[in-house]
């Protein structure tokens, strides 16, 4: 699906954001601070997804000031097959050759090195690329062999945690605005908290009014939000939870998101008898997830790798503490004892133990949940995002163009 190209872009600098796949989670939400950043310093973008997409975030995107082209390129259990890939290369070559962009952006990295090979066959000499997710359980020696290779053809790679930075290049270094320079092409550039409109939807709730509607009245509540996915450690909130119901009366569990483990959630939850102990609210927009952040106690973040934690962030953004697994990018996001509490990935057990700890004292949690506040206005502003995002670009692209005045 391919949007006109008339009357748009001349004299600006072009700039070509591919993705594989454009539906809820961080890394759609990082495309999309990434778009204002760029529309606003008067580049002309374009975001071109190659695979699955959720027409929701498709238009947020274009709300933000860039058009989309879809390339609709199904996959089977994530993977493109002979047939897909052939059919990647040729669209995505063409999509190249036709916006003929200044700086072509790649997120995700995937599948392996094929959009940055085919970018460079297709002549695209500025290319960037941003990786989201690192995990030595999930990523071997082949996966590094390919990404190494794939930032060997960049002409930056960016990462957004440090843990990711060092996972796969051995060393990281956040990129900063003011001394982008002495040959290093890999950096660390810290995802974006809207920080302002968190405070201000976290602030215009009426929690008590919020929580009778959803049913949890006074109870203790425990959120997750997220996508539904083995990645984020269902099972182990599920088993968690049961100790937690057991140990807290009149707990509640509240699940925001959805995937394709959502089923298996369902059936887990009633299994242990605990459906009527947990609400599952399925996909939400982003104001609605903050108006809920207003209602956690505690948020749970049992996931199994992490490239940095978005909404760990965006949690302590409200003041809500987090329980979260030491894995890399979560672990730099929640500092253990004080801004939250980090338990080892897979560990039901430990899980439970740290949600009893911070239910059962409120004082430490308001605590925690200000020091998190603190943390994140620090590190992780979009103004900071903005101001490393617009440096890169400038140092990294030796074009004709100045996009700051235009």
């Amino acid at each position: 699906m391919r949007e006109p190209r008339t009357g748009t872009g001349v004299g600006r600098p072009k700039v070509l954001l591919a993705t594989p796949v454009l539906l809820l989670g961080g890394t759609e939400v990082h495309i999309l601070d990434l778009v204002r950043v760029l529309v606003a310093a008067g580049y002309d973008t374009l975001v071109c997804c190659y695979c699955e997409h959720d027409a929701a975030i498709v238009e947020a995107v274009r709300r933000e000031g860039a058009r989309v082209t879809l390339l609709g390129i199904g996959r089977r259990g994530g993977r493109l097959g002979p047939n897909g890939v052939a059919r990647l290369v040729r669209r995505f070559g063409a999509e190249i050759r036709q916006f003929q962009p200044d700086i072509l952006h790649v997120q995700y990295l995937a599948p392996g090195l094929l959009p940055v090979a085919v970018a460079r066959l297709a002549g695209q000499k500025t290319i960037f690329a941003t990786v989201h997710i690192a995990g030595a359980d999930y990523y071997g020696p082949r996966a590094r062999f390919l990404l190494r290779r794939a930032a060997s053809l960049c002409t930056a790679f960016f990462c957004v945690s440090r843990a990711v930075e060092s996972f796969w290049f051995g060393s990281s270094r956040l990129l900063d605005p003011t001394g982008v320079g002495d040959g290093r092409r890999h950096f660390t550039i810290y995802n974006a908290v809207p920080c302002e409109q968190i405070e201000e939807v976290v602030g215009s709730v009426d929690r008590q009014v919020l929580r009778n509607e959803l049913g949890v009245d006074d109870s203790p509540v425990v959120g997750f939000v997220g996508r539904l996915a083995h990645q984020k450690g269902l099972p182990s909130l599920v088993r968690a939870f049961a100790t937690v119901a057991q140990a807290v009366p009149g707990a509640k569990l509240v699940v925001v998101g959805d995937g394709p483990e959502r089923a298996g959630l369902e059936r887990d939850l009633q299994e242990r008898g605990l459906h009527d102990r947990t609400l599952l609210l399925g996909a939400q927009t982003r104001e609605r997830v903050f108006r809920y952040l207003s209602i956690f106690d505690v948020l749970a973040v049992p996931s199994l790798y992490e490239g940095f934690g978005l909404m760990a962030a965006e949690a302590g953004a409200a003041g809500v503490p987090a329980v979260a697994s030491a894995v890399a990018g979560l672990s730099e996001v929640v500092e253990d004892e004080v801004t939250g509490l980090l338990v080892a990935p897979g560990d039901a057990e430990g899980l439970a133990v740290a949600l009893i700890r911070l239910l059962g004292d409120p004082a430490r949690r308001l605590a925690m949940g200000e020091a998190a506040r603190e943390s994140v206005r620090r590190r992780f502003s979009f103004d900071g995002f903005q101001a490393a995002t617009l440096a890169a670009y400038r140092r990294f692209f030796p074009g004709r163009f100045d996009a700051r005045k235009t």
